[in-house]
């Protein structure tokens, strides 16, 4: 890993100086709100349960109240093969709950690439492409039927390092659907399909996900997941993950996950930590 002294002069060196600038001052910003909260300087204004869309794959249907604001924010490594490791250093999402059954979204990250070769070792990193959207929520949860909500997130085109970014428009569309079995447990699902908008990998890459979360105790969770990437060109991506939760409170969430590749293309393992943050 770069020392942060080497990532922060490589940010000011990137050719879009606005947004790094923008990502930058954001990421002190979380800081300085990180070491508020843990310190003890903001309290809890309200009861009602934290959901994140971390760490699994499959997003929640649930939706930010009225004037919420949330931070999810956090750092994966994943060994593809032998030679090749892919770092994310720091993936973050803001939600904000715009109007009723309405939240904006807005996803930055940093990432990098390391890969052995014959001919000497391969080094990347640099932002990936900026990423913006809206979730709806469609149906409130009943005994009858699941919560269901539509998610839309675009990737913005030439908005990352040039390792990085997507010549085209990319798109994530997707229906999700969350069912509370009992007290102790719930079951969701994703289905939607997606375009990269990689000049090499623009086509349609459809997707799935199903997962079981255990409320162990009141401030501990527990989830299992099995998903999956079909694209129109090449060969099927099945996955498996699990993970945890802590509740430090009710504003401030830890995650933890692991998971493995159940395909030959998929990546032989990977894990992830994140801290998630809400605002109301």
């Amino acid at each position: 890993m770069k020392p942060k002294l080497v990532i922060v002069f490589q940010i000011f060196r990137s050719k879009n100086s606005f947004l790094t600038y923008l990502i930058f001052t954001m990421y002190k910003f979380q800081i300085l709100v990180y070491f508020i909260l843990l310190s003890g300087g903001v309290y809890a204004q309200e009861t009602v349960q934290m959901v994140t869309d971390r760490p699994g794959q499959a997003e929640s249907a649930s939706v930010m109240s009225i004037k919420s604001f949330q931070v999810e924010s956090g750092f994966s490594f994943e060994k593809v093969n032998a030679n090749l490791n892919n770092v994310s250093y720091n993936t973050t999402l803001l939600r904000y709950g715009l109007v009723e059954n309405i939240e904006l979204r807005l996803g930055f990250q940093y990432l990098g690439s390391y890969e052995s070769l014959d001919g000497g070792d391969s080094d990347e990193s640099g932002f990936g492409p900026l990423t913006a959207g809206a979730k709806f929520l469609l149906l409130a949860e009943s005994e009858q039927s699941p919560q269901l909500a539509l998610l839309s997130t675009l990737a913005i085109p030439n908005t990352g390092s040039s390792a990085f970014e997507n010549d085209n428009l990319g798109a994530d569309i997707r229906i999700n659907a969350d069912y509370t079995l009992n007290q102790a447990m719930s079951l969701g699902a994703n289905f939607g399909v997606m375009w990269s908008g990689a000049k090499e990998e623009d086509f349609a890459v459809w997707m799935y996900a199903a997962v079981i979360g255990l409320s162990i105790s009141e401030q501990v969770g527990a989830y299992a997941e099995l998903y999956g990437f079909l694209p129109g060109e090449g060969k099927n991506d099945h996955r498996w993950d699990g993970g945890l939760t802590y509740a430090v409170s009710d504003n401030l969430q830890l995650d933890f996950s692991t998971g493995i590749g159940l395909s030959k293309v998929s990546p032989d393992f990977f894990i992830s930590l994140g801290l998630s943050i809400r605002m109301p």
